[in-house]
């Protein structure tokens, strides 16, 4: 029992070590790849002292404002529209995923669009839900919905299954239902043949597709650009938003993302670039790698005239 204790320590410790090796050779690739593009931060001076985002809003929860009962005797020295801080809300899934899983642990993801938590079962699970609150088509989002009758099962008892995710999309208010698994595990547990029984018949008033999402589309790119749209909306500054698109109104094709907020300082710059990106005026040339990676945007004017 021992010895087998001590093969598990190694073999997390030597995933640890791999895990931190791998990191720094992509830092030495992206350096390459900058140097490459004629950008050498190292002939830059090191900035002194440290520099805050500046965000339009409250970073966590929000700020609300209620009427006053003016006609409550010893309330005159209210204000007429106090303001109070909202915290962020719980999930509305109709069941919390488990604390611990075999390799996973629960977590939650706030969604500042909507001031309310997503609870994520799993590292493929999170990355799904932060690109779903990073989209702007993406209205609404309920994590654990109530289970779904497919039917009789073999033993002609009523049968449910649940999805992981549903979620309200584009114009149309499409209404769409995510069934989230490794690929290895689609095949085992059945789920392909679930779903796709689901499909057909079983989504009426639920949604209106039942899809199944796996590490392919689910990418730890996706799920590192999305999170990077999530903070930039926490601190968005609507005062660099608005100069970064004063800059982007007579530009065309691709543009470096350095060229292009030269004069703002970086960080600033960065979170307004993100936060455009997130109103579609900005379009990631690449979006299967982190945006660092390869940092070229265009403009889409059409969202750009519309966001004036």
């Amino acid at each position: 029992m021992g010895s087998r204790k001590t093969g598990q320590f190694v073999s997390h410790v030597f995933a640890y070590l791999l895990g931190a090796l791998m990191a720094k050779v992509d830092q030495v690739i992206r350096f390459m790849r900058q140097l490459e593009e004629g950008y050498d931060y190292t002939k830059y001076e090191m900035p002194v002292g440290r520099n805050f985002l500046k965000p339009g809003a409250s970073t966590q929860g929000r700020m609300g404002t209620f009427l006053a009962d003016d006609d409550e005797e010893g309330d005159e020295w209210l204000p007429d529209q106090p303001e109070t801080f909202i915290p962020t809300g719980m999930p509305v899934a109709t069941v919390l995923p488990p604390m611990r899983t075999k390799g996973h642990t629960r977590s939650f993801v706030a969604n500042p669009r909507t001031n309310r938590a997503v609870s994520c079962a799993s590292t493929l699970e999170r990355v799904c839900a932060l690109s779903l609150i990073a989209n702007a088509q993406v209205d609404e989002i309920e994590d654990q919905p109530a289970s779904l009758y497919v039917g009789e099962g073999d033993d002609d008892l009523p049968a449910s299954h649940r999805v992981d995710y549903r979620a309200v999309v584009g114009d149309k208010k499409l209404k769409v239902a995510m069934a989230v698994r490794p690929s290895s595990q689609i095949t085992k547990a059945g789920l392909a043949a679930m779903i796709s029984k689901i499909n057909q018949g079983f989504l009426d008033g639920f949604a209106d597709e039942a899809v199944i999402l796996t590490e392919r589309e689910l990418t730890p790119a996706l799920g590192w650009n999305s999170k990077f749209i999530i903070r930039s909306l926490r601190g968005r500054n609507e005062d660099d938003c608005t100069q970064l698109r004063d800059r982007l109104r007579m530009l065309y094709g691709w543009i470096n993302i350095r060229t292009l907020i030269q004069g703002m300082q970086s960080a600033s710059g960065w979170n307004a670039v993100m936060c455009l990106i997130f109103d579609g005026v900005l379009i990631p040339f690449r979006r299967d790698v982190i945006l660092p990676d390869c940092p070229v945007v265009s403009v889409n004017h059409t969202a750009l005239e519309l966001s004036r």
